[in-house]
């Protein structure tokens, strides 16, 4: 009898087309996107740099100041005269004005009383870029006097003029063998693909409350097939779509995003635990929708419940903020977020290469949430239908 019920399953999910492209078009357009608009953001290397201004007379002083700029990742200079600064931000395009003197060399070394650096910007930039910024004109001026003061005193600073050159970055990862590099599309596929498991909920809380409705679900009951062997019915046709979309988004990441000139994505961790990473994901998802679906009385009203759901716990786990651009107090919360569980479980294997040791608990917590909430939904459903 259970092979019918999953064969009935099956052809519902066949009929719901809607649902179906929901499931599957949805993140693929999703991770098509934040990919490339992140990518930026993950990248060691920069397309686009911010057009400065530097609002002054054209000198020795000026023209030092300028190139160094320009050799920065971040960062474009010009040379410009102009009263007003506000025109040069508005009319112009550029993204900082420095207004400063000709003769800034000397007015630091003559610590002149007057002297004064504006920086100003639009509202918009961030204020980290703003402090960069600020830091490098420190940097850039501090170098041009101390480099004068070891000319001066015949002092050696070629090794503090490299400094710059001898620091290396190193990235450790937990296996030594490990070399993937987060980027974006690493992000992207496994925080969307996640999004889209949850939105399981629209299939299942269609098919749920019209055989309630409708009392398929006590007809059922009649020939004594149990509400466990229901509920069942329903988590194993869901849990092997949900397997389709994993592999599906994981080959978007490696064929499709290069193609428009996002990065590939990699996967150097172990495929076994992709795929328990994959199935507690699955399971929390198919029980929450399984629970919406029991406490809603229409379709309705279980796709907006479920969908508000959704996003409050995609945007509360990382899933559309990455967590590491979130204050503190925010980075916490993500802690009781399912779908951070299951998004820090994928970054431990795709990013990190982390072991099964360093996703347990992750896979617990989700264990857990999925067994809370089929106990609730069969605790709902027996006592609705005894009504």
């Amino acid at each position: 009898m259970f092979r019918y019920i999953l064969k009935k399953e099956f052809l519902l999910i066949s009929r719901d087309i809607h649902a179906l492209l929901v499931l599957f078009i949805m993140p693929i357009l999703f991770i098509l996107i934040m990919s490339l608009a992140l990518q930026n953001a993950y990248s060691n290397k920069i397309d686009i740099k911010f057009n400065i201004a530097i609002n002054s007379q054209s000198s020795k002083d000026i023209q030092y100041l300028q190139k160094q700029l320009s050799s920065h990742a971040l960062f474009d200079a010009k040379i410009i005269q102009s009263n007003d600064p506000k025109s040069l931000l508005y009319e112009d395009k550029f993204d900082i004005v420095l207004n400063i003197s000709s003769s800034f060399h000397k007015d630091v070394k003559s610590n002149t009383k007057d002297f004064k650096i504006d920086v100003f910007s639009t509202p918009e930039l961030s204020f980290q870029n703003k402090e960069i910024f600020k830091n490098l004109i420190v940097e850039l001026i501090s170098k041009k006097v101390m480099t004068e003061f070891f000319i001066q005193y015949k002092v050696n600073g070629t090794t503090l003029s490299q400094l710059n050159e001898k620091i290396k970055l190193i990235d450790l990862n937990k296996d030594e063998n490990f070399t993937t590099q987060a980027t974006s599309v690493q992000h992207s596929v496994p925080s969307w693909l996640i999004f889209s498991m949850f939105f399981i909920l629209i299939p299942i809380s269609n098919t749920f409350i019209n055989e309630r409705n409708f009392g398929t679900i006590s007809r059922l009951k009649s020939i004594d097939i149990s509400f466990i062997s229901i509920i069942l019915g329903k988590i194993v046709p869901y849990f092997m779509i949900n397997q389709i979309q994993i592999v599906l988004m994981i080959l978007v990441g490696i064929y499709v995003v290069p193609l428009f000139n996002g990065e590939m994505l990699q996967i150097n961790g172990n495929y076994g635990l992709i795929f328990i990473a994959g199935s507690a994901v699955s399971l929390a998802a198919i029980s929450f929708a399984i629970l919406i679906a029991n406490i809603s009385n229409t379709s309705e009203e279980a796709t907006t419940i479920g969908g508000v759901s959704n996003i409050i716990l995609a945007a509360l786990g990382g899933i559309m903020v990455p967590k590491y651009v979130m204050p503190e107090f925010m980075q916490n919360v993500t802690a009781f977020s399912p779908m951070n569980w299951g998004l820090e479980s994928f970054l431990e294997i795709f990013v990190l290469g982390g072991s099964f040791t360093d996703i347990k608990y992750y896979l617990l917590y989700l264990v857990i949430f999925a067994f809370i909430c089929l106990i609730l939904s069969y605790t709902i459903l027996k006592k609705k239908e005894n009504i």
